[in-house]
């Protein structure tokens, strides 16, 4: 009798890491770190320097062009900067990070994308991190403390043999404590969030 080979651990963090890559991919809330990263920035200098007040769409938009450029400038190599824009700014319009004039954050919904925007919330990048964190929680039902390796390449790897992954996970341990309120450790390890309602409600 055949006995199937069992994969190698490390072919099951990146097993699972894809699954919740293809999550967020479906809500068009994935990037790439370091995509991310140069959209927070890009996104910064889109508000900064605009003449005039700017609505959501249109500073996702100039956000893009402003990240791109700069890509191209430091010879980074990514094509897909709309997508990614958009995907950058779903997440951050769910964590509530978008501020309008009257200092209010702006609310998913139809009217979102023609709000003005005037400002970004204060620690908007760790609030939108910790959205995208919840989210998973949320939405796969099954995360668990054996799963921070996994949680730390979907959301946190930077492809940079210089960045140690053991920082990673101490990223989403981080994350996951300013989640204490909002989530609970269930006896089998597993995560799941105290408020029911959607994985976006919750946070």
């Amino acid at each position: 009798m055949q006995t199937q080979p069992q994969r190698p651990p490390d072919a099951e963090k990146f097993s699972r890491s894809a699954q919740m890559v293809d999550c967020l991919r479906r809500d068009v809330l994935y990037t790439e770190k370091r995509v991310r990263d140069r959209l927070f920035v890009a996104l910064e200098l889109a508000l900064a320097e605009s003449p005039t007040p700017l609505i959501l769409s249109r500073l996702t938009r100039d956000a893009a062009n402003y990240a791109r450029r700069q890509a191209q400038r430091d010879a980074f190599e990514f094509s897909n900067w709309e997508i990614a824009a958009r995907a950058v700014s779903n997440a951050m319009l769910a964590a509530r990070t978008f501020l309008a004039q009257n200092g209010t954050a702006l609310e998913p919904g139809l009217r979102a994308q023609a709000t003005v925007v005037a400002s970004l919330k204060e620690g908007y990048r760790d609030l939108t991190e910790t959205f995208l964190l919840g989210f998973l929680i949320g939405r796969l039902g099954d995360i668990g403390t054996r799963d921070h390796v996994a949680l730390a390449h979907a959301l946190f790897r930077q492809f940079d043999a210089r960045v140690p992954l053991a920082d990673l996970e101490d990223r989403v341990v981080l994350l996951l404590a300013s989640l204490h309120d909002r989530i609970s450790l269930r006896e089998d390890g597993i995560y799941s969030l105290l408020d029911d309602r959607s994985p976006a409600a919750a946070l």
